[in-house]
């Protein structure tokens, strides 16, 4: 049936905490406009200490969420954009630190900054500053320069993450000229090259021209940094996001690169993977302080501050090279490849199920032999799969609670959550292409499924990026399952243990979910746990199967988002194409109930005509395969005695 293919997971930006006062200062005027207008006096002074104390001020406004829109309608990008120009290194370091914490905030705030002009700004100072700037140790501004330099390529990795303009604008300048000159340790030092890794594995994704000239450029280079033997974090670090650049130059088809160098990138991810993150951040904590009985955490000072601010450094770096590695891993086994052979973009191909593809003599790729087999044997014989799924499990509740209390620590609190949130994405992903026998078999499988369950159901999570990706898992659990042992799990005694006061749990977690992508995994999720159960059938069986039934079709009535309505329907539909299942089907009157529901999804996909291709096609195969099983299994209940 019409399953829709899950995209790659999205990428998260790195290194973009913007820097947080503990106490939330009042800016000392009268009112907002006031304020604003006075930042704009300064920053069009003459005087380098007004344009200064303009930017700090401008810096303060925008950690709150509730100025940004005012700040963009009143134009202060424009006038501060320039500034990146400034003759003084003090201001032009406020300036790249400002915008970079504004470009953090969401996409739609880096559209607005592209259209208040900021990339020409930000071009200029890669053609007049960076083109031959290098570090200084003499000069007074050298640390300055050093992180303006830093500031201003995550701003550019910020803007093109989110801004097709952006990209295209970086075509169109000299900076894919320009940033590999910044990939040398000796004369750069590890924060400017790793910035400027992270910054070419995003911009050159997907982008023909910069992958060409990447790879022109950058090649020796890229392999220098690949064979470093430091195994600190920051090198770790490096070598990870130099084995993501080096895949993206080839399109992101790692199979094209020399096998060895394919083992040497899931070597490097398999080393970034194998450090213990809970055990890391559990050694981070115990030099924390902790609040008092008032929950106030008082800041150490002097020689402590530092320490702690380099262990807390060293913990981030950890976390984004491990989240870059599961990043990795997630696109080579999302198998857009094969999509692109077949004809990724056409229609037809997107109605093809999860885990077939055509090959050119007409059979079915299983998803498991899509991979390349030098690919396949490397993330076997490095245990890539157990690595990622360790990822999924956060620190203990009090370390966390110590990460998150810290100010300096908020950050790596944050990072532990997207780093969970990805790595079940890319479980999800290694789930359709890894052999079921080295997932540990079925009941394997299983378990991956029951780990997931737990957190959705358990934790009454409001973490809904968290609860999208686990109930993908789940979802893509009970597929493996289904689509390798044919339905078939009675010989594994699956579901034994499972009550029906488990379903109902599940159920209330749908009927109370107001995302649609996690309403959708769960409905296809229960539906086809259901599935599995009609080659065990009893009267326990049989319940589950009928409550399940009836708790999707009366979801479907209410159902006001058209695909997940489609998503619910077409759920049935395999569910029931069995004909084991006509008893079931006449007991809960399925033809009667379906034949109220068709002329309802064929109304709301003739309202709802404005949805992505993949939904669309869902949406398609649903409306036109309904009528068809109606009358099907009416001619099969009818037959019954």
């Amino acid at each position: 049936m019409g399953k829709i293919r899950k995209p790659r997971p999205n990428r998260t930006k790195r290194n973009v905490e913007p820097d947080v006062s503990d106490e939330e200062e009042q800016i000392p005027v009268d009112s907002k406009e006031n304020a604003i207008q006075t930042i704009l006096d300064q920053l069009q002074a003459a005087n380098v200490e007004e344009k200064y104390c303009g930017l700090q001020t401008f810096a303060l406004m925008i950690e709150s969420p509730d100025n940004i829109e005012e700040v963009l309608s009143r134009g202060v990008v424009k006038v501060v954009a320039p500034l990146l120009l400034d003759p003084a290194s003090s201001v032009r370091n406020a300036a790249a630190g400002a915008l970079r914490n504004l470009s953090t905030v969401r996409p739609e705030v880096c559209d607005a900054m592209m259209e208040q002009d900021v990339m020409t700004s930000l071009t200029m100072f890669f053609h007049e500053h960076a083109e031959s700037w290098t570090p200084d140790q003499s000069s007074k501004t050298n640390q300055d320069d050093v992180e303006t330099i830093i500031q201003i390529i995550n701003l550019l990795l910020n803007l093109c993450e989110s801004s097709e303009l952006a990209i295209k604008y970086l075509g169109q300048s000299k900076i894919l000229d320009i940033l590999p000159r910044y990939l040398d340790i000796p004369t750069f030092g590890a924060e400017i090259v790793i910035a400027a890794l992270q910054c070419l594995f995003v911009v050159i994704e997907d982008n023909p021209v910069a992958m060409e000239k990447i790879k022109t450029n950058s090649e020796k280079q890229l392999q220098v940094l690949l064979a470093l033997e430091d195994s600190d974090p920051s090198a770790l670090l490096i070598k990870t996001l130099a084995a993501g650049v080096i895949i993206n130059t080839c399109g992101g088809n790692i199979a094209s690169l020399p096998v060895t160098v394919i083992h040497q990138i899931i070597s490097i991810l398999a080393a970034t993977l194998t450090v213990d993150h809970r055990m890391v951040c559990n050694q981070l904590t115990s030099s924390l302080p902790l609040a008092d009985d008032a929950g106030k955490v008082e800041a150490p000072k002097g020689k402590e501050a530092q320490v702690i601010e380099s262990q807390i450094k060293s913990v981030s770096q950890m976390l984004d090279a491990q989240q870059c590695s599961i990043e990795i891993i997630a696109n080579i086994c999302s198998c857009d490849d094969s999509d692109s052979e077949n004809g990724g973009d056409s229609s037809d191909s997107e109605e093809i199920g999860d885990d077939d593809i055509p090959n050119e003599a007409g059979l079915t790729t299983p998803a498991e032999d899509r991979l390349p087999p030098e690919v396949l044997e490397a993330l076997i014989s490095m245990e890539i799969f157990a690595k990622v799924w360790a990822r999924t499990q956060l620190p203990a509740e009090n370390v966390m609670l110590i990460l998150k209390e810290y100010h300096g620590s908020k950050s790596i609190h944050k990072k532990l959550h997207t780093l969970q949130s990805g790595a079940l994405l890319c479980i999800n992903n290694m789930l359709s292409t890894l052999p079921i026998e080295n997932l540990g078999g079925v009941n394997g499988v299983y378990k991956i499924w029951v780990d997931a369950g737990k957190l959705v159901f358990k934790q009454n999570s409001d973490n809904l990026i968290l609860m999208e990706s686990a109930t993908a898992v789940m979802r893509a659990a009970l597929d493996k399952i289904k689509f390798r042992e044919n339905g078939n799990t009675s010989g594994h005694g699956l579901f034994n243990e499972l009550a029906l006061t488990d379903i109902e749990i599940m159920l209330a977690g749908i009927r109370d979910c107001q995302v649609p992508e996690i309403r959708s995994n769960l409905i296809r999720m229960i539906g086809i746990m259901a599935l599995l159960l009609v080659n065990t059938l009893n009267d326990t069986t049989s319940e589950v199967i009928c409550t399940i039934t009836e708790f999707i079709l009366d979801q479907a009535h209410k159902e006001n988002v058209v695909w997940v309505l489609a998503e619910a329907v077409d759920t049935i539909v395999d569910l029931y194409s069995e004909d084991e299942t006509d008893g079931l089907a006449a007991k809960v009157k399925l033809v009667e109930k379906l034949t109220v529901l068709a002329p309802l999804l064929k109304n709301k996909a003739r309202q709802q005509k404005k949805l992505p291709k993949e939904y669309k096609v869902l949406v398609s195969t649903a409306t036109s395969n309904l009528p068809r099983f109606i009358k099907y299994k009416k001619e099969r209940i009818s037959k019954l005695k």
